[in-house]
């Protein structure tokens, strides 16, 4: 790689890190909004939406659904159902499953529920034409897989004795 190559990946990668940046700041700071002013994070929010729209849920399915590890998922439905926007039950008919339910109280936080990104987004996002939506999309979903790849690891080194 020569000198200009590397400047340009180097400046490439600070203005990304600096995005990326910006971004978690936005969205950690609506969710500390969400939290004072409805009593709900916007994870929590998120997996509370998720669970509505797939009806009772596995921990793990839920999982999927909103691309979170198994036990952070656990900590949200904890907190959820000491809310008692959810609930969980036992499978009936093979007692080692255990389904999350939205409860009463939790279609209710839904049916007032403030948006999961802050105020202004979705109309921003509303006002882009179609094209420029999904080729947004795109990029940020290609960009989350590039940054969830792996590097092989290096060869080990053995050391001169």
């Amino acid at each position: 790689m020569n000198d200009i190559t590397k400047l340009v990946a180097v400046n490439d990668s600070i203005r990304i890190l600096q995005s990326v940046r910006r971004i978690a700041q936005c969205v950690e700071h609506h969710s500390k909004r969400l939290a004072v002013t409805h009593n709900i994070t916007s994870p929590q929010l998120v997996a509370l939406l998720a669970i509505a729209e797939l009806g009772p849920s596995t921990l793990k399915s839920i999982g999927r659904a909103i691309q979170l590890s198994p036990s952070t998922v656990v900590g949200i439905v904890d907190r959820l159902e000491e809310k008692g926007l959810v609930q969980r039950e036992r499978d009936k008919r093979d007692r080692r499953n255990v389904f999350v339910a939205v409860t009463v109280a939790g279609q209710l936080v839904l049916a007032n529920a403030p948006p999961a990104l802050p105020n202004g987004f979705g109309s921003a996002l509303g006002a882009l034409p179609e094209a420029d939506r999904q080729a947004l999309v795109v990029t940020l979903e290609q960009f989350a897989s590039l940054l969830e790849a792996k590097i092989p690891a290096e060869p080990a080194q053995n050391p001169s004795v």
